[in-house]
């Protein structure tokens, strides 16, 4: 018999603590909210009645704590939220401060930033048209995207001729590559968006648009 007792004690005792600490969160929890609650719900006569075993004063209590958990609970993972969210961007202004301060470091990484903010930008302009460049020989074809239709007159050839600036992305960082300077006539105008060709460019040309060439001769260049 003892042993039997012990062992049901062994078994209803982490079972009984377990509700023990829970109602007494629950209670320590709700207890402060729960007599504006209770006055709202007589204000305006809700749960009046009772339900099923429970009187109208069980119900209205049942029910209060219950709404005011589910408040606190929110309310409480709102704040973490915030905290959190002002707390990572102080991080990342204390982490940009320390690299500006860095003499090598704080160009690149500035320049680097510049740059991807003017490529992801879903407003930007900055990249005019999709084209096919001679580069990085007269044999071969890489895709390149217009960023000036009027780049430095008068450094192709003699007089004023019109030249257009053309970045080259390297792959599969879209981020670094090379500013060439064309004449309108030795690129290929493709109709492709900017971000099929960024597709296209970081997926090592695995992800193929469909597109096709645009005459050149009918593209007008400003």
């Amino acid at each position: 018999m003892k042993k039997y007792f012990i062992t049901g004690l062994i078994i209803l005792l982490p079972v009984a603590l377990t509700l023990f600490i829970i109602a007494f969160l629950f209670n320590l929890l709700t207890e402060p909210f729960y007599g504006a609650v209770e006055a709202l719900f007589e204000r305006y006569n809700v749960f009046a009645e009772g339900f099923l075993f429970l009187n109208a004063v069980q119900l209205q209590t049942f029910i209060a704590k219950i709404l005011i958990l589910v408040l606190v609970v929110l309310f409480t993972a709102t704040l973490g939220f915030l905290g959190r969210w002002f707390l990572f961007n102080y991080i990342l202004k204390v982490a940009d401060y320390i690299v500006e301060k860095i003499p090598i470091v704080r160009t690149v990484y500035k320049t680097s930033q510049d740059l991807i903010r003017t490529i992801f930008s879903s407003d930007t302009r900055s990249f005019k048209q999709v084209v096919l460049v001679k580069f990085p020989n007269p044999q071969s074809y890489s895709i390149g995207l217009v960023t000036r239709e009027d780049g430095f007159p008068g450094l192709i050839g003699t007089g004023h001729e019109k030249n257009v600036s053309v970045f080259v992305p390297t792959t599969p960082n879209p981020t670094s590559g090379f500013l060439i300077l064309y004449k309108p006539e030795e690129l290929i105008y493709l109709d492709m968006s900017i971000e099929e060709a960024f597709k296209y460019i970081i997926s090592c040309g695995m992800i193929l648009p469909i597109f096709k060439s645009i005459d050149h001769a009918q593209k007008e260049v400003s």
